[in-house]
């Protein structure tokens, strides 16, 4: 990979960061009250993945929709590795996220967003 091209990703990963941080939810008592793995899919994926997980554009990176395509066909164990390690424009969480956060956000994923039943891990 060249020089420009590391200080783009490295861009796109801070603006990505940082628009997360921006449209965080502010009133987490009421939400983390109500469902706090929805709480939590708010507070780290929905800046880049929208609110309901339909995907977005973020300048030239364009961020999947979770309710189709490969993140309702791979399995979840793919799903799970794709969040803790991020990838193709998404940063990793296993530094900010615990395993348990992880799977919770996967099975958030499944029956939340792509109305699946409960899933077997």
């Amino acid at each position: 990979m060249h020089l420009a091209e590391t200080f783009r990703l490295a861009l796109a990963v801070i603006f990505v960061a940082l628009a997360a941080a921006a449209c965080a939810t502010r009133d987490t008592t009421t939400a983390k009250a109500a469902d706090p793995t929805r709480e939590l899919f708010q507070r780290n994926c929905a800046a880049c993945h929208g609110h309901e997980g339909e995907g977005r554009q973020i300048g030239t990176l364009k961020v999947p929709a979770l309710r189709e395509g490969r993140p309702a066909s791979d399995p979840d164990e793919r799903l799970f590795a794709q969040i803790q390690d991020g990838g193709n424009g998404m940063p990793p969480f296993k530094y900010s996220l615990t395993d348990e956060q992880i799977r919770d956000l996967v099975r958030f994923v499944r029956e939340g967003l792509q109305g699946r039943g409960p899933s077997r891990q």
